[in-house]
């Protein structure tokens, strides 16, 4: 048990459990990190309950499957549903509701957290503050009518070693993509940024390249393969696979753009002058003409 001031508060919430029958106790529930300015904090009691470790808890309607604990590696996963209110869909992700956010993804692999508060007194989740019950991340969100159904898989996901289609085996490096990956090709050592131009939409991005080199027209598909991911205004935190990139002229005698063309729509077109940043595809292979992995790797069922 960690009380509110973050101290252990194990041997004094053991002997009030003893010397007490009446016990009042609710769940807190974290979805999404701390420092996640879209992270929410919900429990089940009647009314905001402060634990200043994490926060304040917001009311809410809520329901979980059962929690087994075993003693081994084995991944446990936990069922939770959310009922929050039904307020108004936006194109933002800072005002969007929570079942526009469900539905757009945008909890996929968020982390969970699951505590149980002991109360002396009803509403005061401080004094002995709370021990974790759960925790993993997102494998599953659907929207049902009136709830949010999430699927969470335990920390413990960690100890399968499944490898992805893209690297050959374990221990290889990434065949075709790695994070924060430069432009290598121009000798460049950061990732480009660049501010949205008017015309661009959900599928097709004009990009003004404001660093490494303010301005800058990349060649084309020098970009192809990477993904990017916008750092502010509507879209802020969403991200696509690039399918191509070329040098684009809308208008003859006009302004050249970075034309990126993802593979997934964003949810919605972008607004003149937010940000994005791009990370390009790792390469296969070297300048030293060593070899890092295939790029592609054939399911088992074809292999020879």
């Amino acid at each position: 048990m960690i009380g509110g001031d973050g101290l252990d508060t194990t041997a004094a919430t053991k002997a009030y459990l003893l010397s007490h029958n009446q016990l009042f106790l609710a769940n807190l529930f974290m979805i999404g990190d701390l420092e996640d300015p879209a992270a929410q904090l919900i429990c089940d009691w009647e009314a905001p309950l402060s634990w200043p470790v994490y926060g304040t808890f917001k009311p809410g309607v809520t329901k979980r499957g059962q929690i087994t604990s075993e003693i081994g590696l084995k991944v446990a996963a936990l069922d939770l549903e959310w009922s929050p209110p039904v307020t108004a869909f936006t194109t933002d992700v800072a005002s969007a509701n929570p079942y526009q956010l469900a539905q757009l993804g945008f909890y996929d692999n968020k982390i969970v957290r699951m505590w149980r508060t002991i109360m002396p007194t009803p509403g005061d989740a401080n004094t002995y503050g709370a021990c974790i019950l759960f925790g993993g991340r997102v494998a599953d969100c659907t929207v049902e009518r009136g709830k949010i159904k999430f699927t969470v898989d335990s920390f413990l996901d960690v100890v399968n070693q499944l490898v992805p289609p893209n690297v050959i085996e374990v221990t290889n490096t990434l065949a075709n993509y790695k994070g924060a990956t430069p432009v290598l090709a121009d000798g460049e050592t950061v990732v480009p940024t660049f501010t949205i131009a008017a015309g661009s939409n959900a599928t097709n991005l004009l990009g003004i390249c404001t660093a490494p080199t303010a301005n800058k027209i990349y060649g084309d598909n020098k970009l192809q393969f990477g993904y990017v991911v916008f750092t502010s205004g509507a879209l802020a935190g969403f991200w696509s696979a690039i399918a191509t990139s070329n040098n684009f002229q809308p208008i003859p005698g006009g302004p050249h753009y970075n034309q990126i063309i993802v593979y997934s729509p964003f949810p919605w077109d972008p607004t003149p002058g937010d940000t994005f940043y791009v990370s390009t595809h790792f390469p296969i292979e070297q300048a030293d003409g060593s070899y890092v992995g295939f790029p592609f790797v054939p399911a088992p069922e074809t292999a020879l």
